[in-house]
Order: C-alpha cells, then structure tokens, then sequence
C-alpha cells in the first residue's frame, strides 16, 4: 500500500525504493492518491449497504484500475510485477461487470 508512504522518514523512503531522497515528495503524492482511493472504495460500500449502486465510485476504480493495468501492459512492466498486474486487471474485469448488472451488484450475497 502506499499510505505508509505519508508517514515514512524521506531516508526510509530513499532506503525502501532505492531512489534519492529527491523522489520523496512523488512518494507521497502516491500515498495521497492510494489514500485517497481508499476513502472513496469505503465510501462505495457504504452506498451498497444502503441499496445504491456507487456509480462514481466504479467509475473512479475503472480508471484507476482500468488505467493501471493498461500503463503496465503497454510498457511491458507486467512482465516484473505479473501478481500485480493481474490482480488489478481482474478488479477492473470485476467492476465492469459490476455496472453491467448493478442490480445483481446491489443484491445482498447471503
């Protein structure tokens, strides 16, 4: 995750990522941005338990997601973090099909 990245000494940081200590800030700008998410997903269940279909949260993730795997697929990053890749890949399959059929998206599991 990257929220630890907010809190991290910037020698930690440097230490950690193995760049300068000059990166930090885009460091923490990622753990922002991972923060960010994170309250807007929360958020996106809280809807749910009330009966709505959090359209502007699945928007958010398509792209974040969406967008993520399709910078490491066409860079060809994929290829070093193959675990990540597919696992942000199938969360953008999952919420495509989750605005496809957001009654079903909706309806409680149990």
């Amino acid at each position: 995750m990257g929220v630890p990245f907010l809190f991290l000494p910037t020698s930690r940081i440097s230490a950690s990522t193995g760049y300068g200590e000059a990166a930090a800030p885009l460091f923490r700008l990622y753990g922002v941005a991972i923060f960010a998410l994170l309250i807007g997903y929360g958020y996106g269940f809280w809807l749910l338990g009330q009966g709505v279909f959090p359209w502007g949260i699945i928007a958010m993730g398509l792209l974040s997601n969406g967008g993520g795997a399709a910078v490491l697929f066409a860079t060809g990053a994929w290829r070093r973090s193959k675990t990540i890749a597919y696992f942000i890949s199938s969360v953008a399959v999952a919420l495509v099909i989750a605005a496809l059929a957001p009654d079903m998206a909706v309806a409680p599991l149990w």
